[in-house]
């Protein structure tokens, strides 16, 4: 009873399990056929590369799957298919050779098909040639903005200019009151100091 509730709760905790992948079937009649060569890699136990289960991997790659896909497919992990593709020796070297004459037929195929309807949809063509030819098709980025250059000490130089100039054309500020008797009020419109200069004169 202990174990199951302590089952039950570290599943809780955990990650929760993937959805199964709906993985793309198709009859055995549609293999091609493949006839690899035995292991000649020293080192190596029995190689699960078998001709069934290249056959599956060639199949899918050229129907449209990736690599990992085509692993799971042919029942072994994405890291062995990678493991196939690097090692030397047979029967790595003529799989590696299928595997790649696979993904070229299915690129060409593809080629086909979007360049038989360019004449009904023009945008494939460009499409085809900003991704086969970017440096002279592919969409350029606008131009960076100029550089801004600031000069600090002009911008201080105007802002005191223009504070000067601006206490220049302020009107005198009159005390409200001297010695707490209210100053009368001048009808007349206040002085600048301009004409206080002037007057004095």
């Amino acid at each position: 009873m202990a174990r199951q509730m302590k089952s039950r709760r570290s599943r809780k905790r955990g990650r929760p399990p993937k959805p199964p992948q709906a993985l793309p079937t198709f009859s055995l009649r549609h293999l091609p056929r493949v006839t690899l060569p035995g292991q000649s890699r020293s080192g190596g136990g029995k190689t699960k590369l078998t001709n069934r289960r290249a056959a599956i991997i060639l199949y899918a790659l050229a129907s449209g799957c990736y690599r990992e896909t085509a692993a799971q497919l042919a029942g072994v992990t994405a890291e062995s298919l990678s493991h196939w593709m690097a090692w030397p020796g047979q029967p790595y070297e003529i799989f590696q050779r299928l595997v790649r004459k696979a993904e070229a037929d299915l690129e060409a195929r593809m080629v086909t098909a979007l360049t038989s309807k360019v004449e009904v949809r023009p945008e494939l063509a460009l499409a085809i040639l900003e991704r086969k030819f970017p440096q002279r098709w592919g969409r350029t980025p606008p131009p960076p903005p100029a550089p801004v250059t600031v000069d600090l000490g002009t911008m201080l130089q105007i802002a005191l200019d223009r504070n000067e100039s601006q206490r220049r054309n302020q009107p005198l500020a009159l005390p409200a009151s001297v010695n707490g008797n209210a100053v009368p009020r001048d009808p007349r419109p206040p002085r600048t100091i301009e004409s206080w200069a002037s007057t004095v004169e």
